[in-house]
Order: C-alpha cells, then structure tokens, then sequence
C-alpha cells in the first residue's frame, strides 16, 4: 500500500466511485416518472390543448363539446381533455380530479397560469376556460387498496444494485489503467537508479520500445535520466582513460630513475653521471605532476571568474617574441600579423600566455627547418580571432578530433600530450573557444576565438 501505484489507484478509484455514484443518484432522482406527475406532458399532450383551445377560441365552447363527444364515439376511449369553465362546471359534467381543484381555481383567479400541461383561454363570449389532461390513474385492487394510503415517495430513490456495481466495476478498472499509466515510468525511474548506485550507467529509459515520444514532464523526467547516466558514463570513462594514461606516463621516469639508482650503486665510478640522469627524470615528473594538477583544477570547475583585465595583445606579444626566439634556433620562423592595438579582457594572464605558449611550442616542435608559422590577429564584431598555422606533418584526418584529448600523441616529436588539453580548457575558461583544422598540403590551423569586453578597442 505504500507504493505509488497503490496510492494513485485509491485516490482514483475514490473520486470516480463517488462523482458516478453520486451522479446516477441524482440522475435516478431526477428521470421522468409519469406516476409523480398530476398531469400529462409531452408533444402529444401540447398538440391535444393547443388544438382544443383554438376551437373554442374560435367556434365556443358548444363546438368544442360537440367536437369533443364525437372523438368519444369514434375512439370508444375516455376523453382525455378537460375544460372547466370560470363558473367551476366542466363541459361535459365531469368530475375534476381532487387533486387538480386547486390548481384549477388558482388558474381562474389569476386569469393566467405559467404552467405547463394546463392553458388558461377565452371564448367568443368572453367566458373563461382552463383546459388540462390529467394523467390516467392505475387500476384500483378493490375497496381495501383505496383505503390504503399511498406512501409517499423518497426524496432520493435507490438506485438497483446492478447500477451500483457497473459504477464499482468502471471506476475501479479505470482508476486501475491510470495509475498504471502514472506509476509505471516512475517505477521504471527507480529501477534505473538501483542500477545505477550498483555501477550500472547503461540502463536507458527513453530508447527502442519505451521511448513513446512523450513530451510531457514524466518524459522529460526520463529523459534527464537518461541524460545524467550518459554524462556519468562518459566521465568515469574519461577518469579510467586518464587514470590509465597517467599510470602509464609515471612509468617510464619511475623506470628510468630505478635503473639509474641501481647503476650508480653497481658502478661508483659513474655516480655523476647516474645524479644528471635521477635530476633530469625527477624534473621531468615534477612537470608532468605540475601539468596534471593544473589540467584537474581547470576540469574541476572550481576556480572563479577572472577579475582583473589585461591587454590580450600585450600577452600573446609576450608569447610570439618568446616563441621567435626559440624557433631560431631550430631555422623556424615566426610571423606575427597583427591588426589590433589593445583587446582589454578580464583573464588570468599567466594561464592565457600558457595557452597561446603551448599551441606555439607544440607548432615549433613539429616544424622542420626552413618552415614558418603564421601567428594573425583580428577583431570584428564577434570577437578577437587569433589563429597560428604551421606547415609541420599534420596527424591524419581520423584522430583530428582526439587532438585535444589529454595524453594525445602522434610523431615521433610528441611530448607529453598534456600541452593541448591545457590550452582548450585555458580557452574555454575565458568564455573563448579553440578549434584545428587541416591544411593542405601539410599543416594544421589552431583558432582561437575570445569574447569582446566593455574597453576593448580595435584600429
């Protein structure tokens, strides 16, 4: 009783057993029953006074009786009209029915009656008449069944028991369908989250035969399920993939300090060269711990919006001169196209140099000599757009989407796969966004989208 099939099937059954039986009471009160009713209605009946009075209205009432008589012999029947005169003498000397007297007298009083099954008329003589229909009375059972009172009928007759259990029977498998109509995809939404407490997150609700289409809240209720298990899914899969590429990236400088360690206690001789080769590796890790903190605080979302603003041309200037200098060494060169004087943005200068340095670094590593990278920027209405194209190998057209993935690699140049990942969530961080694209013949080309703010200005 406590699921909420059981509280949806009560509450529905309830309503609709009382309004259906509380309706057909009323509507068994209410039908038509001629043994209630004093006089006889109906099309028939209205045709009989309507007829009857337009031939005394227009002939008197000596036509009428003998209109009246004549229908008594041709149908063999009672008559069935009454016309009483405003001196109380019926036309044909009938007596008037005791329980119609008063109603009648109450007609001539008045001289109108807004009642139907009685009408109030006129003759050529000016004479008042009240013509009505009584209904026929049943048969008597003899003198003791006209002593015995008649019992006055209930304010509200019972309905048969049959009437009262097609209400229980209806109600009760119409309340059944709607609250298994309700409960169902929330009993659906609970076994989906058992299985997904247990570690289960491919449990869908709105696929192949339970998606139905619905719009309504309930279907978006699954669908935002469905949704919330796809997200999880998706990141404990991101997490096992970093946790596994970076088990794997710890590995080789663990190694190579191990071997290190050992060759400097089995040859003392080469203690100076084994401290270069510990020195170098230990370096090492602490980069790619460095680079791994700082990718988990920009995935974590935890840092604020920046505050203050800076000139975002003045920092990649910083960066392209550094960047210069660097590729000379290498016969790579660096050329800075630039058409704005200041872009003023709300940033954090050092992770925005770190970004623009790491698309710079990884374009020099992968350019051979003789090469030259194009570093461009421009604004328009949408933003500052920056772009650094290299002519180095390019990675094939399949993985171009993983390129920002972290522990990405390709060629034989690779580093730690960090360097990209770091600069996409550096980007995004500033509300900006970073795409590649291939070149042809070789190449790739890094775009860097960043938002205008309030002092930005471009020539």
């Amino acid at each position: 009783m406590r699921t909420l099939f059981w509280k949806f099937f009560l509450a529905f059954w309830l309503c609709l057993f009382v309004a259906a039986g509380l309706t057909g009471v009323v509507l068994h009160a209410l039908r038509e029953d001629p043994s209630l009713r004093d006089l006889a209605e109906g099309p028939r009946a209205q045709f009989l006074l309507e007829s009857t009075q337009a031939v005394l209205e227009g002939k008197g009432p000596d036509a009428l009786k003998e209109l009246l008589t004549r229908n008594h012999h041709r149908t063999g029947g009672p008559v069935p009209v009454y016309a009483v005169s405003e001196d109380g003498e019926e036309l044909l000397d009938r007596a008037v029915p005791a329980e119609l007297q008063a109603r009648v007298q109450k007609a001539l009083d008045a001289g109108e009656l807004e009642e139907s099954g009685i009408v109030v008329t006129t003759d050529p003589d000016q004479t008042r008449w009240v013509l009505f229909i009584p209904k026929p009375k049943p048969p008597a059972l003899g003198e003791a069944a006209k002593s015995r009172r008649k019992p006055e009928p209930p304010l509200l007759p019972p309905m048969p028991w049959v009437n009262w259990l097609v209400v229980f029977v209806a109600s009760m498998l119409f309340a059944g369908v709607l609250a298994y109509y309700f409960s169902r995809p929330l009993t659906r939404l609970r076994k989906a989250f058992r299985s997904a407490s247990k570690g289960d997150l491919s449990v869908r609700l709105t696929d192949g035969k339970h998606s139905a289409g619905k719009g309504d809240e309930v279907g978006q209720l699954l669908q935002g399920f469905d949704l919330m298990a796809h997200e999880l899914q998706a990141r404990i899969d991101q997490q096992k993939a970093l946790l596994h590429d970076v088990s794997h990236e710890l590995r080789s400088p663990l190694a190579r300090l191990n071997l290190a360690t050992g060759l400097a206690r089995q040859n003392p001789a080469q203690l100076e060269q084994s401290l270069s080769r510990i020195e170098l590796e230990a370096e090492r890790l602490d980069n790619l711990i460095d680079e791994l903190l700082r990718l988990s605080r920009l995935d974590s979302g935890s840092l604020g919006e920046p505050e203050d603003e800076q000139d975002v041309i003045e920092l990649l200037t910083q960066v392209v001169e550094d960047a210069q200098f660097e590729a000379g060494s290498q016969d790579v060169q660096v050329v800075f196209n630039n058409t704005v004087d200041h872009w003023n943005l709300p940033c954090e200068p050092e992770l925005l140099m770190r970004s623009f340095d790491n698309i710079l670094r990884n374009a020099i590593k992968h350019s051979h000599q003789g090469q030259t990278i194009t570093v461009s920027a421009s604004a328009n209405g949408d933003g500052l757009k920056i772009s650094i194209q290299d002519q180095g190998p390019g990675v094939p057209a399949e993985l171009l989407p993983k390129i920002f993935d972290p522990f990405f690699k390709h060629g034989d140049k690779a580093g730690q796969g960090l360097g990209l990942a770091i600069a996409k969530r550096g980007i995004e961080r500033h509300h900006g966004a970073l795409s590649v694209e291939l070149l042809q013949p070789t190449g790739l080309s890094f775009r860097i989208a960043l938002p205008a703010a309030a002092l930005a200005s471009a020539t």
